[in-house]
């Protein structure tokens, strides 16, 4: 039998807010997140009518609430897990036993997400697992709000877990997802939870 690997989103599906919500929320006081609203506001519609990418809003929602300035800070602080705390009491309850007893099998068990590393690192290094995410730019050891690569959704997750891992056919892949960004990744294994922590597995729906 082919090993198995657990493969698990985060936002939404692991945890049950989103990481960049969740850092944008304490990157700035609250004068400042109005401002940053407002700013994000018409990027917002643009992303809604299909006219900005994803990954574009993301680096403008990165850009106006300043959160690579916040992470930059902090880790030079030598505070780099400063959103761990908010992270782990966000965590599902089921879906971190069902990440537990995959890890006490010995399955390997990997996030793939489209938030950035930079917010996900401490979280897997805290869960003990692997980690797939959007990549930022970071020059000179310094985060800056752009992309240093695809966003991390749709079928880039299934490219990025075949780069990491090399021919899929060689696992047995059982995923857990929430949306429309995990439908290539559950599509892709053959145990997949669409919005289920259960045995039995749960596939995206067909329409």
């Amino acid at each position: 039998m082919s090993p198995l690997i657990a493969v698990f989103d985060v936002d939404g599906t692991l945890l049950h807010g989103d990481s960049l919500r969740m850092a944008a929320r304490r990157s700035l006081p609250p004068l400042g997140l109005a401002r940053a609203g407002l700013a994000l506001l018409p990027w917002l519609v643009a992303w809604l009518l299909g006219r900005v990418s994803t990954g574009r809003f993301k680096e403008k929602t990165l850009e106006f609430f300043q959160i690579c300035d916040t992470v930059n800070r902090a880790e030079g602080a030598g505070e780099g897990d400063w959103l761990l705390p908010a992270l782990v009491r966000d965590l599902r309850s089921e879906a971190l036993r069902r990440l537990r007893w995959h890890q006490e099998r010995g399955d390997r068990v990997l996030l793939c997400s489209a938030s950035p590393r930079m917010l996900l690192q401490p979280l897997a290094d805290w869960l003990g697992v692997e980690l797939l995410a959007t990549e930022l730019e970071k020059p000179e050891r310094l985060w800056r709000p752009r992309l240093a690569g695809p966003n991390c959704k749709g079928p880039e997750k299934v490219r990025r877990l075949r780069a990491h891992l090399g021919p899929l056919e060689g696992w047995t892949i059982e995923a857990y997802g929430d949306s429309r960004g995990d439908r290539e990744l559950l599509l892709a294994a053959e145990r997949p939870h669409y919005r289920d922590f259960q045995t039995e597995p749960q596939p995206y729906p067909a329409s």
